[in-house]
């Protein structure tokens, strides 16, 4: 070899060699002699079997598969060859050989010179390049235009969808027609936008190498030169449990947006100025508005003015602290109607920030409503366990009126000497007073006259109410019969007792039937009768009290009731209380009268074949039941 260029070839950089066609080593440079390991002894010896190269895979190449035996097989040049060299003390060298083939034309010679360039920092971000796009999860490619045909797979694609990307470069495997038909129109837009130069993604499904439906998500960039789209790179994704995360949530958020809007509940968040940003349909119809009409409306527009106030502190009270606060608001509703709700709040948090307040409030205004109720009908049961108690009393104790009778009068003389001696004994002293006293001053005579008036009278009532009762006692015919409504009667009384007993103060209740319930009985006996009951009531009621008037249809029968919550009767004073002259004592209480009223109804309903019956309670009132036959028709 020319020495000039001997020594040229010597100090340059890049492994250099010169070889014949069989491989024999001729020239090696300095650059070659270091990486490789060369000393002058080889010259003349076989390259081929002094260093061992390597493939991408790993296994020696065969000596008749170097590059520059092959160029001196084939007699030309071979460029390109990729090859790995690793040295004694095992340190790996990419390099990238060209064989350049070379003859003589004096003596028709030929000679290998072969350069080595070393390529190892390349093949390293090579196979960085390869690591990473295996395992990011997506399919690296480049394609056509058309995205048919593919010039680039990474090698994730047998990892993530089961097909070798050898298969795929080839065309053996078409990655379009993996695509679910369903898709296939969005697929071809996804392709049309990138031919018009333009960034695409589409979602779409795909069947792996097992039929397994899965989910991807495809990304295209256009690649142009020169103004013209030359190819198509991109990722293709796996994103199935994406996908079916999404689905879930979003089936969960439906679900959850269901039962929102289904609850029949008020639902909503304020921002911490306390005004709507939302609310469920059913509470906000339930307040005769719609969300969209809510939205925006500061809560307290709502609120009754007089809760207003309050309700602003118990906010105040609800943005300051973590625990969920229940409260109770008056809300005026589209109708200028006022509800009650039970409110359940605590406050919302972004960043650590507040930001606001969710409640949840239940309508309880038909609750309260029903505990209103449930406390009037507690009164009502217990007037009716009376009617019962005394209807179980009637049961037992069955007494004719001809015996009641008869007691009555083995006993009418003695308590009716006693009533009529007290007034006459005050007539007689006062008057003897006045006729043996001449000089009693004026004022005395006209008082002592006022007592004997009062005395009198007194007298007269007795011996009226005695001579009625007597009447009735002995003339059977006594009583002036005539059909009568008996409902007409008690709704006069009714109405002239309800005036009575307010300007006590006290409450009148009835429950009298519309309808019409014609008994034969003497009008104003019956009428004097119920009329002593109802005075009774509304005398021995205190302010505040209750009175009740009740009427009832039964199919022979019409049943009164008049009914009080006054002082109520002792229980050993029950038994005489229907006597003739008998009064109940009450401690600190003066009952005018001569004690003759009840006897007198209790007469005049037995005549009439009817029944009369009291139950009471001391401080818990009265009730008295009278029972009358109604006429029979035919």
């Amino acid at each position: 070899m020319d020495k000039i260029l001997s020594d040229s070839l010597k100090e340059v950089d890049i492994p250099l060699i010169i070889t014949n066609p069989k491989g024999l080593l001729l020239f090696f440079n300095r650059a070659a002699e270091n990486r490789f390991e060369l000393t002058p002894e080889l010259l003349r010896k076989n390259f081929s079997e002094i260093t061992k190269f390597q493939k991408d895979a790993g296994g020696i190449v065969k000596s008749q598969n170097l590059p520059f035996i092959i160029s001196g097989k084939q007699k030309k040049s071979i460029s390109g060859v990729k090859l790995k060299y690793v040295d004694n003390n095992q340190k790996e060298s990419w390099f990238n050989i060209n064989a350049i083939y070379l003859q003589s034309t004096k003596d028709d010679s030929e000679k290998i010179v072969t350069s080595f360039w070393d390529i190892t920092k390349e093949v390293q971000i090579e196979n960085w390049f390869h690591e990473t796009a295996e395992n990011i999860g997506s399919v690296l490619y480049s394609t056509d235009t058309d995205g048919t045909i593919y010039n680039f797979v990474s090698d994730a694609a047998l990892k993530i969808f089961g097909y070798r990307k050898d298969d795929i470069l080839e065309n053996r495997v078409s990655l379009i027609r993996k695509i679910h038909p369903s898709d296939i129109p969005e697929f071809k837009e996804f392709i049309r936008k990138l031919r018009k130069g333009e960034e695409a993604v589409v979602e779409y499904k795909f069947f792996d190498a097992n039929d397994k439906e899965l989910y991807v998500r495809h990304t295209g960039y256009p690649v142009k030169e020169n103004g013209k789209i030359v190819r198509i790179v991109g990722s293709i994704a796996n994103v199935t449990d994406e996908i079916e995360y999404k689905h879930k949530l979003e089936k969960s958020e439906e679900k959850f947006r269901v039962l929102i809007e289904t609850a029949q509940d008020l639902i909503f968040t304020l921002n911490n100025y306390g005004y709507f940003v939302s609310i469920n349909t059913r509470g906000a119809r339930n307040l005769g508005y719609t969300p969209d009409e809510l939205a925006g409306k500061h809560f307290l527009d709502f609120v009754d003015e007089e809760n207003k106030s309050d309700i602003a502190v118990v906010f105040q009270q609800i943005l300051n602290q973590e625990d969920i606060t229940s409260f109770e608001v008056q809300l005026v509703d589209k109708f200028h109607n006022i509800l009650t709700y039970e409110i359940n709040a605590r406050n919302l948090k972004t960043d650590q920030e507040i930001s606001g307040l969710i409640g949840i409030g239940r309508d309880i205004t038909e609750h309260i409503t029903n505990a209103n109720k449930l406390k009037d009908l507690n009164a009502k049961l217990i007037e009716a366990n009376r009617v019962i108690t005394i209807e179980k009393d009637r049961a037992k104790q069955q007494i004719t009126v001809l015996e009641e009778l008869n007691r009555l009068k083995n006993e009418f003389v003695s308590n009716v000497s006693h009533e009529l001696r007290t007034p006459l004994a005050s007539i007689v002293g006062f008057a003897e007073t006045i006729a043996t006293d001449k000089d009693l001053p004026r004022e005395m005579v006209e008082e002592f006259s006022e007592v004997i008036l009062t005395e009198g009278k007194r007298l007269a009532r007795i011996i009226n109410d005695i001579l009625d009762f007597s009447k009735l006692e002995t003339d059977s015919d006594a009583l002036e019969k005539t059909n009568f409504n008996i409902i007409l009667v008690l709704k006069e009384l009714a109405d002239k007792w309800k005036k009575t007993a307010e300007e006590k103060e006290l409450s009148f209740y009835t429950e009298i039937p519309d309808a019409e319930i014609v008994i034969e009985a003497d009008k104003d006996r019956i009428t004097k009768s119920i009329t002593n009951l109802l005075s009774n009531a509304v005398k021995f009621t205190n302010k505040g009290g209750r009175i009740s008037l009740l009427a009832r249809d039964f199919l022979k029968e019409v049943e009164i009731i008049v009914s009080d919550t006054g002082i109520g009767i002792p229980k050993e004073d029950i038994p005489k209380l229907f006597q003739k002259f008998s009064k109940v004592g009450r401690t600190g209480t003066q009952i005018p009268g001569a004690g003759f009223g009840l006897a007198a109804v209790k007469q005049i309903i037995d005549l009439h074949g009817g029944l009369v019956k009291v139950k009471s309670e001391l401080d818990k009132g009265s009730t008295f039941i009278i029972k009358l036959p109604k006429k029979i028709e035919g």
